[in-house]
């Protein structure tokens, strides 16, 4: 039996687990525990997390621009997305929601979304669930605001002053500069942030560049604490303990993204992201496995950017082992979006079905335009009069 009948027999028998699978179907109707909403419905139910979250990530620029929202908007409500991941925070430093100040007087503040409380509110009474996320460690206006909480250098950095920094700051080399991941008072000003957004109403916090830096000259790094790769992973989970004690009474998700090799190696990759500790301390993991990203023969794949399947394949079996044991769902990014190789729907959907077949039904999809590719979707099961789509496969 060939490989490609072979994948096709266990694929049918995959999806068809899913669609009886408890808790991660595409539904359709009304939960008992709601109030019938009036507004059309885009997931399962108003103001609940759906059963199986399907997402895309969304810039606050792209959230707050009409024309840009009736685009993400028409996806929500013809295909089984259910959830977007705006940012509120990237590595310019900027804070997209109002209420926060760094260092309690310098004014962080960018207006990208001007009714974001009301639009989250439209958008949850729609049945669609809201995660914020936040760029924790590489953090520009923090560096040139706060230079004693940024990483520094051992030998002056003329790239770092080129960039705008005290030449004592250590820059990458995209001459970016990174806050210090040891300092409490960096850990304090992001998850003030993440606190903030859960007052405004997203119903999750996603921490993003949740690690030490990688790029560059990393040995002429000087932190306020020794560092190893113990003190490193350390760091990050008291950071995720910490922000656990504020964010959990207010009953919101927590969930990380990291690297996509993280489940692949015991070790913390040399930026402190050891899965087995720091997944004890969040909801959800969420790695990046977009194929471009994986080096010619990881995993024995020639050309891993031209195999999503077998590349995310091996990545999720390698997570999954890795986080076994662990309280965790594991909800990983695919690659929606074309780096070296024309991604077309099927590239797309493989990715999601790799993951499929071994049991991960969550996902989310990331663009950097925001694009999206609705022929990789799946329509939305009500407006077919079906319970459940997975056996809806797009054209190749």
């Amino acid at each position: 039996m060939s490989f490609v009948v072979l994948r096709v027999v266990f694929l049918t028998f995959s999806l068809c687990l899913s669609i009886v699978s408890i808790g991660c179907t595409q539904q359709s109707g009304e939960s008992n525990n709601v109030k019938k909403s009036t507004a059309p419905l885009w997931g399962d139910y108003p103001n609940e997390r759906p059963s199986c979250i399907k997402g895309i990530h969304l810039t606050s620029w792209v959230t707050g621009n009409s024309k840009r929202r009736a685009e993400f908007e028409t996806l929500l409500a013809e295909t089984e997305l259910n959830t977007v991941v705006i940012d509120i925070k990237e590595i310019e430093g900027t804070v997209f929601i109002p209420g926060i100040k760094l260092d309690n007087k310098i004014d962080v503040y960018e207006g990208a979304i001007r009714d974001i409380k009301s639009y989250l509110s439209y958008l949850k009474e729609r049945g669609i669930f809201t995660l914020a996320r936040i760029v924790v460690f590489n953090d520009q206006m923090l560096t040139k605001n706060k230079p004693e909480w940024a990483v520094h250098t051992a030998t002056p950095m003329p790239k770092a002053v080129q960039m705008g920094f005290d030449p004592d700051v250590w820059v990458d080399k995209t001459g970016k500069a990174w806050a210090d991941p040891y300092n409490p008072w960096v850990w304090k000003y992001n998850i003030d942030i993440a606190v903030q957004a859960a007052h405004l109403g997203f119903q999750g916090i996603q921490f993003d560049y949740i690690r030490f830096p990688s790029d560059g000259d990393v040995k002429n790094c000087v932190y306020s604490k020794p560092h190893s790769m113990a003190s490193s992973v350390n760091a990050l989970t008291m950071f995720l303990t910490r922000a656990g004690e504020r964010l959990k009474p207010l009953n919101v998700e927590i969930s990380i993204d990291v690297f996509g090799l993280a489940g692949s190696f015991e070790d913390d990759l040399g930026i402190g992201q050891r899965l087995v500790n720091l997944t004890e301390k969040v909801d959800v993991v969420s790695p990046m496995m977009y194929p471009s990203h994986y080096r010619p023969w990881e995993y024995g794949i020639r050309d891993p950017n031209s195999s999503p399947y077998q590349t995310v394949r091996r990545s999720i079996s390698d997570t999954r082992k890795a986080i076994k044991g662990v309280s965790v769902l594991l909800r990983p990014y695919f690659q929606d979006f074309s780096l070296g190789v024309k991604y077309s729907p099927r590239h797309v959907r493989d990715q999601i079905e790799a993951a499929a077949e071994q049991g991960v039904n969550e996902w989310l999809l990331w663009n950097p335009g925001c694009r999206y590719t609705k022929e990789a979707l799946m329509p939305f099961a009500e407006k077919l009069g079906k319970s459940n789509i997975v056996n809806q496969k797009p054209d190749k």
